[in-house]
């Protein structure tokens, strides 16, 4: 089972170096994908998709202090 969001990028709030991240800009579109696969004893990994290929991911902790410096919109 999958859990998925699509989002758009309205506005950039703080620039980041961060993989992936320091190369939005206002527009673009990417797709969060969290899969409830039964890892156990380890942090959960969230998947991050553009254009349809997974590009990059990063744990709860690291997605959260990423995407607190954008303002998005959440699109269907």
């Amino acid at each position: 089972m999958q859990l998925r969001g699509k989002f758009k990028v309205l506005e950039i709030k703080k620039k980041t170096s961060a993989v992936f991240f320091k190369e939005l800009k206002a527009g673009d579109e990417f797709e969060l994908v969290y899969s409830l696969n039964g890892r156990y004893k380890s942090a959960p990994d969230i998947d991050i998709f553009q254009n349809g290929k997974c590009v990059h991911w990063n744990n709860a902790l690291q997605l959260s202090k990423n995407l607190e410096r954008f303002e998005l919109e959440q699109v269907t």
